[in-house]
This record gives C-alpha cells, structure tokens and sequence, in this order.
C-alpha cells in the first residue's frame, strides 16, 4: 500500500500539532517551488516508527530544502521472507518511476536492503539505509555490486541510542515513544533536507530543478561517513 500525501496536509497538521504556527494563515510553501519526493520503504513490522521519524524531519523543516518542496510518500515491505526481497524490489521501481524522486529511505533486512540500493544506485537515485557497519563499509566501496553505477550514492545510519531531548519531542509531538529505527529516519531525513538546499543541487534552470547526481555527490560526501 502506497501512502504518498503533500507536506502541508500531514506534516504540519498530523505530526507538528504543537509547533508554533501551525495555524497560521502564512504560506509556508509557494506554488511556485519546484517539488520533490521524499519515499520510505520499511518492513511492516518497523513502517510506523520509520515513517514518523521521517515525517517529524521534515515538520520540522517546514516541507522545504533549499528551493525545494518536499513531499512524503511511503511504502511497506511484507514481512514474509517469502514476498520480502520482491516487495522491495517492486517498492524501489515504484521510487523510480516517480519522476520527482529525489531520495529513498530504506529500513530493510540485509538481503532486501542490498536489492533495493543496487536498482536504485543503478539509476543514480540517492539512498539511506538504516544498516549497520557491514552494509555501510559495501555502500561506500565504489567497486561493489551494490553500486553498478561505479560510485556511491547511499548513506547508512548506524545503530545508536536515541537521546533523550528527541524522545521527549517525540513522545510529545506524536504520542508514543520512538524506537531507535524513528531516530535513524529522522537523522537520514535531516542529511537528506541539508543536501538537497546544498548549492548546485537545485540547476539554474528556470523553475530550478533537482540534479540527482549532484545531490547523490553532496549526500554521500556530506553523511556518508566513508
């Protein structure tokens, strides 16, 4: 099931109920800022904590990166190991075929996680993975199969304990407590947000684009930890 909703519906009204001007009259994203998709695939076991992780980023962020719009869209994987590897597979071609993709979070098992980051670097789309140190040492390694593109182009957000001022903020925003996959997302989320307002990431076209490779560089550079 696809879940894919405008920032201004969701994110300010569901996730940012108590930041200050929620209800306010003033614009927060003009008409004519260029857009992009934000997706995230996460088991369904893990989806609602992945999701409101993201979700909460990009409250916080007001929607916007740079010049950019930013829109959430959000697809689970089965938990079945069975239908697990397809599922994610058919997750990260929904992801490509959205011609304002502009990043896919992935919190996945090892063997879906490395499928869905080789389609999607095979078409230079940026990725974050929730992993740990062994995904991340094949992610940054140019020459591995995971990058048939000949460069990286994911970031892995290792395991870490969540901080206390985020559960608070967490807990008070949305009403449960994160886990450690809710506090990955919103880090991933964050480094995704400061890469796309990074300069040359939005071209001098007119309206301003996304160069997808430019935003793969900046990422990985940036948070890639490699």
């Amino acid at each position: 099931m696809t879940r894919r909703i405008g920032f201004t519906a969701l994110a300010v009204c569901a996730v940012c109920s108590v930041a200050a001007g929620c209800g306010s009259q003033k614009t927060q994203n003009p008409a004519t800022a260029p857009t992009v998709s934000l997706w995230v695939n996460a088991t369904t076991q893990d989806y609602r904590q992945v999701a409101a992780g993201a979700k909460l980023a990009l409250a916080e962020a007001e929607g916007r990166a740079g010049t950019f719009r930013v829109n959430y869209a959000g697809r689970q994987v089965s938990g079945d190991p069975a239908l697990a590897t397809k599922d994610a597979l058919n997750n990260a071609r929904t992801s490509l075929r959205d011609t304002q993709v502009s990043a896919v979070v992935t919190a996945l098992g090892d063997e879906q996680a490395k499928s869905a980051i080789t389609l999607l670097n095979s078409a230079g789309i940026s990725a974050v993975a929730l992993g740990d140190g062994a995904l991340k040492a094949l992610t940054c390694d140019a020459a591995s199969d995971v990058n048939p593109s000949g460069h990286p182009t994911t970031i892995v957000v290792e395991d870490a304990p969540v901080p206390g001022s985020f559960r608070t903020t967490f807990q008070d925003r949305l009403g449960f407590a994160p886990t450690s996959d809710a506090y990955r997302s919103y880090q991933g989320v964050k480094s995704v947000l400061s890469s796309l307002a990074a300069r040359g990431v939005a071209t001098d076209d007119t309206p301003p684009r996304l160069d997808r490779e430019a935003l793969a560089a900046q990422l990985t550079a940036a948070h890639g930890g490699c």
